[in-house]
């Protein structure tokens, strides 16, 4: 996710220079000093270790989709109160009177519909579209071309797969997962997976 997110602040630069990308922090290839890695331009600059000897000013934000994962990353970073940007696409379309939280990511090609609400640290990948007056709460991570409908309740840590499909005035509980191609008509409990009918493979 980090390439994909390094992508959208190049993206937003071409239309109006906003960020200068300073690079990544990665625990798992970040301890090598002045040989960690260059990724895709920029250079991992050490492990969550080295947060604290960055700037003040900069702003950072959580390249991970997992909400999880997303939301103990903040946890483990909370004591150094780090600025958190709030990033979106250039063809993403934000209706009236949205409101987006801090840590945010809106991608390319995304639809917010009138008076919906993205708490902090959301991730809408590719091509998603949220209705009106919908709530999506902190951490939850919607994947590519997830539909929901209006007046619905994301609560907090929930991962939404690929092209799934939310009914609307539906609520889906804490740290739920919907499946790829799922299409939910009811409302979902907290920590529960729903997933559609597996596929079958048949010969010719």
């Amino acid at each position: 996710m980090a390439l994909e997110v390094v992508q959208l602040i190049e993206d937003i630069n071409a239309i109006e220079p906003t960020w200068n990308i300073l690079g990544y922090i990665d625990d798992f290839r970040g301890d090598q000093g002045e040989n960690n890695p260059v990724v895709s331009g920029y250079r991992i600059l050490g492990t969550n270790k080295a947060v604290k000897d960055v700037d003040k000013s900069v702003y950072w934000v959580i390249a991970v989709s997992n909400p999880k994962a997303k939301k103990d990353i903040y946890d483990s970073l909370a004591d150094y109160n780090l600025k958190y940007a709030t990033l979106v696409h250039p063809t993403a379309k934000i209706c009236k009177n949205v409101a987006i939280g801090e840590g945010t990511i809106v991608s390319y090609g995304c639809i917010v519909s009138v008076n919906a609400v993205l708490e902090s640290h959301i991730y809408l990948n590719m091509r998603t579209v949220i209705g009106h007056d919908t709530i999506i709460k902190n951490f939850s991570t919607c994947l590519i071309d997830c539909i929901v409908a209006g007046n619905v309740l994301i609560n907090e840590g929930v991962l939404l797969g690929s092209n799934c499909v939310i009914k609307e005035k539906k609520t889906i509980g804490r740290n739920s997962k919907i499946s790829m191609g799922s299409a939910v008509f009811f409302n979902v409990d907290d920590d529960v997976i729903v997933m559609s009918k597996p596929p079958k493979s048949m010969k010719f």
